[in-house]
């Protein structure tokens, strides 16, 4: 069995959907004769746990973890931990003068994020560690970028090394960078980090064609397109077992991604439909935005049809959209948001539930759910919504759902191994 030695950030018991991608892959790299080695920091500074996930973790799979200092645990001591999630960073739209000061620092010192004194600790253990164990190929996922630093660094000592760099999200043409106040020069380091290791890497792999088509503008010299996907194996559809119209958002909800005029729509027709009025309820899970529940609340006949699930797993996230009779998808309104396939996507194709998705005007989530026929999408702008969330409503079971079967887990798995083979 070929080896494969995949240093990523994110990493069980770590939930939250950055872990998925790779730890899928891991589960079903085995079947397609590669054995996974995930190297992945001790001790990472992480909210949510799922110790659930570690069951996917197959036999085959090694482990190798060494610890690693990061900078939140010294802002946490000078300015407590706070409620926010590291999934946005210490990004937080309050305007106080703490919060640009650590949004600066954040953007304009630890570039490109807060992992980078990781990096070069890593670099030295696993030179040693890829020798001894003849590896042969490497893959590093990002955000955080500071894993393909480390993929740069090895590349450059063993040419002959094998390297993949997985973009999950873009580096230098996030739309989040923005929050961090960054100075031309913070810009410019971020891009020439980011070129040299598009230019550097055998492999350049992302999860969406318009970020494909970004990654090679800005100098790749090979990228493929492996999406993200859904595993058969964790899905259990069940019938619903309540009488309620539930529209359901499980996950990170910040004021980046509120679509405000639906909730206006709910409740005007909550207003003009008793029957919607009696059925509506809104179900969220995960880290929300206090003004995301202002703003929902704001509305006379929206007060007590939210109802917070607080953290779930994702087995129980899983559980929640066989209950659910709408399933809510938010792109970021961004130049990002245009590329971004949210990994839930494919998860809400498993579930055979119907999606009501807000975001930037022809992205490529708007295209594959028409692809698909898997729901309705809207701008974050538009305001003519009560009919078609009327039809949601008077006819859930409206919808066919088309090609599913090239997004499944295992499918995504043997597409990455044909292109490992094809390095060798």
């Amino acid at each position: 069995m070929k080896k494969v030695l995949i240093i990523t950030y994110y990493w069980p018991p770590a939930g939250g959907s950055g872990v998925q991608r790779w730890l899928k892959f891991t589960k079903y790299l085995p079947k397609y004769n590669w054995q996974p080695i995930i190297y992945t920091p001790e001790n990472p500074y992480f909210d949510v746990q799922d110790e659930a996930l570690l069951n996917d973790i197959p036999a085959e799979a090694e482990i190798w973890k060494t610890p690693i200092w990061e900078p939140y645990a010294l802002k946490d001591k000078l300015f407590g931990k706070g409620s926010q999630s590291q999934s946005a960073g210490v990004i937080t739209n309050k305007k106080s003068l703490e919060n640009r000061v650590l949004n600066w620092v954040r953007g304009n010192v630890f570039i490109p994020d807060p992992k980078i004194y990781w990096v070069k600790p890593s670099i030295k253990v696993l030179l040693k560690k890829i020798l001894e164990a003849n590896i042969d190929h490497i893959v590093t996922t990002g955000p955080p970028h500071s894993m393909h630093l480390i993929g740069l660094g090895l590349k450059k000592v063993i040419p002959n090394l094998k390297w993949i760099a997985d973009f999950r999200d873009p580096w230098s043409e996030l739309d989040l960078l923005n929050e961090f106040q960054l100075s031309n020069s913070s810009r410019k380091k971020h891009k020439d980090l980011e070129k040299e290791v598009l230019q550097t890497a055998d492999l350049i792999l992302t999860v969406s064609e318009t970020w494909l088509k970004n990654l090679e503008n800005l100098g790749a010299n090979k990228v493929k397109l492996i999406t993200n996907g859904y595993d058969a194996d964790d899905f259990e559809l069940k019938p619903k077992m309540n009488d309620e119209f539930i529209i359901g958002h499980y996950g990170l909800l910040n004021h980046l991604r509120n679509p405000k005029n639906l909730w206006k729509s709910l409740a005007n027709l909550c207003e003009e439909n008793k029957t919607f009025n009696s059925k509506l309820e809104i179900h969220l899970s995960g880290n929300i935005d206090v003004e995301v529940i202002a703003e929902i609340e704001s509305f006379s006949f929206l007060k007590g049809k939210v109802k917070h699930l607080g953290y779930l797993s994702h087995a129980q996230v899983l559980e929640q959209y066989n209950q659910a009779d709408v399933l809510l998808l938010l792109l970021f309104n961004s130049k990002s948001g245009v590329g971004n396939y949210p990994g839930k996507i494919f998860e809400y194709f498993a579930a055979k539930k119907p999606i009501l998705a807000f975001g930037p005007i022809s992205s490529d989530s708007e295209r594959l759910i028409e692809k698909t026929n898997t729901g309705k999408y809207f701008s974050y702008e538009e305001k003519n919504l009560k009919i078609d969330i009327l039809d949601l409503f008077n006819n859930p079971n409206n919808f066919e759902l088309e090609n599913m079967e090239s997004f499944s887990r295992e499918r995504l798995t043997y597409d990455l191994a044909n292109l490992l083979n094809d390095l060798s």
